[in-house]
Protein backbone atom coordinates (compact mmCIF):
# COMPACT_ATOMS: atom_id res chain seq x y z
CA UNK A 1 0.00 0.00 0.00
CA UNK A 2 1.17 3.51 -0.70
CA UNK A 3 1.11 6.16 2.01
CA UNK A 4 0.95 9.94 1.94
CA UNK A 5 1.14 12.32 4.93
CA UNK A 6 0.53 9.58 7.52
CA UNK A 7 2.71 8.22 10.30
CA UNK A 8 3.61 4.78 11.57
CA UNK A 9 1.54 3.93 14.64
CA UNK A 10 4.56 2.33 16.34
CA UNK A 11 7.57 4.60 15.74
CA UNK A 12 5.72 7.76 14.72
CA UNK A 13 7.86 8.30 11.62
CA UNK A 14 6.21 9.56 8.39
CA UNK A 15 5.12 6.83 6.01
CA UNK A 16 6.54 7.80 2.64
CA UNK A 17 6.29 4.43 0.93
CA UNK A 18 4.53 1.15 1.59
CA UNK A 19 2.92 0.29 4.93
CA UNK A 20 1.08 -2.52 6.67
CA UNK A 21 -2.32 -2.72 8.34
CA UNK A 22 -3.84 -5.36 10.59
CA UNK A 23 -7.32 -6.83 10.25
CA UNK A 24 -9.96 -4.55 11.79
CA UNK A 25 -7.38 -2.01 12.95
CA UNK A 26 -7.14 1.53 11.48
CA UNK A 27 -3.45 2.03 12.35
CA UNK A 28 -0.70 1.83 9.75
CA UNK A 29 2.77 0.41 10.40
CA UNK A 30 6.06 0.85 8.57
CA UNK A 31 7.92 -2.25 7.28
CA UNK A 32 10.74 -1.69 9.79
CA UNK A 33 8.42 -1.86 12.80
CA UNK A 34 6.63 -4.90 11.38
CA UNK A 35 9.99 -6.65 11.02
CA UNK A 36 11.75 -5.64 14.23
CA UNK A 37 9.38 -4.49 16.99
CA UNK A 38 8.00 -6.82 19.69
CA UNK A 39 4.30 -7.53 19.28
CA UNK A 40 1.28 -7.00 21.49
CA UNK A 41 0.49 -10.28 23.24
CA UNK A 42 -3.20 -9.79 22.49
CA UNK A 43 -3.61 -8.39 18.97
CA UNK A 44 -0.15 -8.94 17.50
CA UNK A 45 0.40 -5.28 16.54
CA UNK A 46 3.97 -3.92 16.73
CA UNK A 47 4.34 -2.17 20.06
CA UNK A 48 4.87 1.58 20.14
CA UNK A 49 7.29 3.52 22.32
CA UNK A 50 4.66 3.44 25.06
CA UNK A 51 3.10 0.10 25.95
CA UNK A 52 1.94 -1.87 28.98
CA UNK A 53 3.76 -4.77 30.60
CA UNK A 54 1.55 -7.05 32.65
CA UNK A 55 2.82 -8.73 35.78
CA UNK A 56 2.89 -12.16 34.11
CA UNK A 57 5.22 -10.95 31.34
CA UNK A 58 2.70 -10.24 28.61
CA UNK A 59 3.08 -6.95 26.73
CA UNK A 60 0.04 -5.01 25.53
CA UNK A 61 -0.50 -2.11 23.17
CA UNK A 62 -2.46 0.99 24.20
CA UNK A 63 -5.48 0.01 22.10
CA UNK A 64 -5.91 -3.40 23.74
CA UNK A 65 -5.11 -2.08 27.20
CA UNK A 66 -7.80 0.61 26.94
CA UNK A 67 -10.58 -2.00 26.68
CA UNK A 68 -9.01 -4.87 28.62
CA UNK A 69 -10.69 -6.51 31.61
CA UNK A 70 -8.51 -6.57 34.73
CA UNK A 71 -10.98 -6.10 37.56
CA UNK A 72 -12.37 -9.43 38.91
CA UNK A 73 -15.68 -7.79 39.83
CA UNK A 74 -16.14 -6.39 36.32
CA UNK A 75 -15.09 -9.73 34.85
CA UNK A 76 -17.64 -11.59 36.99
CA UNK A 77 -20.37 -9.19 35.86
CA UNK A 78 -19.51 -9.62 32.17
CA UNK A 79 -19.35 -13.39 32.54
CA UNK A 80 -22.75 -13.54 34.22
CA UNK A 81 -24.16 -11.28 31.52
CA UNK A 82 -22.79 -13.57 28.82
CA UNK A 83 -24.13 -16.68 30.56
CA UNK A 84 -27.54 -15.07 30.96
CA UNK A 85 -27.77 -14.08 27.31
CA UNK A 86 -26.83 -17.59 26.18
CA UNK A 87 -29.29 -19.21 28.58
CA UNK A 88 -32.20 -16.97 27.60
CA UNK A 89 -31.40 -16.40 23.94
CA UNK A 90 -30.16 -19.85 22.96
CA UNK A 91 -31.69 -22.12 25.59
CA UNK A 92 -28.27 -23.13 26.94
CA UNK A 93 -29.22 -23.38 30.60
CA UNK A 94 -27.11 -25.05 33.25
CA UNK A 95 -28.86 -26.96 36.00
CA UNK A 96 -25.76 -27.40 38.15
CA UNK A 97 -24.04 -24.13 37.24
CA UNK A 98 -20.39 -23.21 36.90
CA UNK A 99 -17.98 -21.01 38.87
CA UNK A 100 -15.84 -18.34 37.24
CA UNK A 101 -12.22 -17.36 37.87
CA UNK A 102 -9.97 -14.69 36.33
CA UNK A 103 -6.34 -15.91 36.21
CA UNK A 104 -2.93 -14.86 34.90
CA UNK A 105 -0.92 -16.59 32.17
CA UNK A 106 1.23 -18.87 34.40
CA UNK A 107 -1.86 -20.10 36.24
CA UNK A 108 -3.65 -20.76 32.94
CA UNK A 109 -0.62 -22.67 31.62
CA UNK A 110 -0.49 -24.79 34.75
CA UNK A 111 -4.20 -25.58 34.51
CA UNK A 112 -4.06 -26.32 30.79
CA UNK A 113 -0.92 -28.44 30.74
CA UNK A 114 1.32 -28.89 27.65
CA UNK A 115 0.12 -27.16 24.48
CA UNK A 116 1.52 -27.00 20.93
CA UNK A 117 4.07 -24.18 20.39
CA UNK A 118 2.47 -20.84 19.56
CA UNK A 119 -0.96 -21.86 20.82
CA UNK A 120 -2.24 -19.48 23.49
CA UNK A 121 -4.96 -20.50 25.93
CA UNK A 122 -7.39 -17.66 26.65
CA UNK A 123 -10.01 -19.70 28.46
CA UNK A 124 -10.55 -23.13 29.94
CA UNK A 125 -13.41 -25.20 31.35
CA UNK A 126 -12.42 -27.71 34.03
CA UNK A 127 -14.40 -30.21 36.07
CA UNK A 128 -12.86 -31.89 39.08
CA UNK A 129 -15.28 -34.15 40.94
CA UNK A 130 -18.28 -31.91 41.69
CA UNK A 131 -16.47 -28.62 41.05
CA UNK A 132 -17.05 -26.98 37.68
CA UNK A 133 -15.03 -23.86 36.85
CA UNK A 134 -14.47 -21.61 33.83
CA UNK A 135 -11.11 -19.84 33.84
CA UNK A 136 -10.44 -16.78 31.67
CA UNK A 137 -7.15 -14.96 31.18
CA UNK A 138 -7.07 -11.52 32.76
CA UNK A 139 -6.31 -8.53 30.55
CA UNK A 140 -8.38 -9.66 27.54
CA UNK A 141 -10.09 -6.90 25.54
CA UNK A 142 -13.83 -6.87 26.21
CA UNK A 143 -14.97 -8.48 22.96
CA UNK A 144 -12.35 -11.24 23.15
CA UNK A 145 -13.40 -11.79 26.76
CA UNK A 146 -17.03 -12.20 25.68
CA UNK A 147 -16.16 -14.59 22.83
CA UNK A 148 -13.94 -16.71 25.07
CA UNK A 149 -16.52 -16.76 27.88
CA UNK A 150 -19.21 -17.93 25.44
CA UNK A 151 -16.94 -20.66 24.04
CA UNK A 152 -16.08 -22.03 27.48
CA UNK A 153 -19.69 -21.73 28.67
CA UNK A 154 -20.64 -23.97 25.73
CA UNK A 155 -18.16 -26.59 26.97
CA UNK A 156 -19.76 -26.39 30.42
CA UNK A 157 -23.18 -26.92 28.80
CA UNK A 158 -21.81 -29.87 26.81
CA UNK A 159 -20.39 -31.47 29.96
CA UNK A 160 -23.79 -31.28 31.63
CA UNK A 161 -26.13 -32.08 28.73
CA UNK A 162 -24.07 -34.36 26.46
CA UNK A 163 -21.39 -35.89 28.72
CA UNK A 164 -20.71 -38.82 26.39
CA UNK A 165 -19.70 -36.58 23.48
CA UNK A 166 -16.07 -37.27 22.56
CA UNK A 167 -15.99 -35.99 18.98
CA UNK A 168 -13.56 -33.05 19.06
CA UNK A 169 -14.83 -31.65 15.74
CA UNK A 170 -18.35 -31.35 17.11
CA UNK A 171 -17.28 -30.19 20.58
CA UNK A 172 -15.17 -27.31 19.29
CA UNK A 173 -17.49 -26.55 16.40
CA UNK A 174 -20.44 -26.22 18.77
CA UNK A 175 -18.44 -24.03 21.19
CA UNK A 176 -17.39 -21.71 18.34
CA UNK A 177 -20.94 -21.65 17.04
CA UNK A 178 -22.11 -20.49 20.46
CA UNK A 179 -19.41 -17.78 20.48
CA UNK A 180 -20.49 -16.76 16.97
CA UNK A 181 -24.13 -16.51 18.04
CA UNK A 182 -23.12 -14.45 21.07
CA UNK A 183 -21.38 -11.94 18.81
CA UNK A 184 -24.64 -11.61 16.88
CA UNK A 185 -26.48 -11.10 20.19
CA UNK A 186 -24.07 -8.25 20.94
CA UNK A 187 -24.53 -6.73 17.48
CA UNK A 188 -20.86 -7.40 16.58
CA UNK A 189 -21.57 -8.59 13.04
CA UNK A 190 -18.14 -7.75 11.63
CA UNK A 191 -16.41 -9.75 14.35
CA UNK A 192 -18.78 -12.65 13.68
CA UNK A 193 -17.99 -12.49 9.96
CA UNK A 194 -14.26 -12.72 10.73
CA UNK A 195 -14.89 -16.05 12.46
CA UNK A 196 -15.91 -17.45 9.06
CA UNK A 197 -12.53 -16.66 7.53
CA UNK A 198 -10.73 -19.75 6.24
CA UNK A 199 -7.66 -18.93 8.35
CA UNK A 200 -9.68 -19.22 11.55
CA UNK A 201 -8.57 -22.38 13.44
CA UNK A 202 -12.17 -23.61 13.88
CA UNK A 203 -13.39 -22.51 10.46
CA UNK A 204 -14.52 -25.95 9.26
CA UNK A 205 -16.35 -27.14 12.40
CA UNK A 206 -18.02 -23.73 12.76
CA UNK A 207 -19.24 -23.88 9.16
CA UNK A 208 -20.59 -27.36 9.81
CA UNK A 209 -22.57 -26.21 12.84
CA UNK A 210 -23.96 -23.26 10.88
CA UNK A 211 -25.14 -25.72 8.23
CA UNK A 212 -26.86 -27.73 10.97
CA UNK A 213 -28.48 -24.53 12.23
CA UNK A 214 -29.79 -23.76 8.75
CA UNK A 215 -31.48 -27.18 8.71
CA UNK A 216 -32.56 -27.56 12.34
CA UNK A 217 -32.64 -24.08 13.91
CA UNK A 218 -30.94 -23.17 17.18
CA UNK A 219 -33.10 -25.40 19.38
CA UNK A 220 -32.64 -28.23 16.89
CA UNK A 221 -28.86 -27.92 17.12
CA UNK A 222 -29.08 -28.17 20.91
CA UNK A 223 -31.21 -31.32 20.65
CA UNK A 224 -28.83 -32.76 18.05
CA UNK A 225 -25.85 -32.24 20.37
CA UNK A 226 -27.65 -33.97 23.22
CA UNK A 227 -28.39 -37.03 21.02
CA UNK A 228 -24.90 -37.44 19.59
CA UNK A 229 -22.68 -40.10 21.13
CA UNK A 230 -19.85 -40.80 18.70
CA UNK A 231 -16.07 -41.01 18.94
Amino acid sequence: MAADHVHCASCGQPLTGSYYVLINRPERFCPQCIATRPRCSTCGAPLGNHFWKLHDGRQQCDACHAVAIYDPVQAQHLFQQTAGMLAEGMGLRLHVGVAFRLVDAPTMARLRGPTPPGQDTLGLYRRQNHVRVIYLLYGLPTLIFRITAAHEYAHAWQAEHCPLLRNEFLREGHAEWVAYQHLLQLGSHKAAARMLDENHPYHEPLRYLLQLEAQLGIEGVNRYMMRVDIE
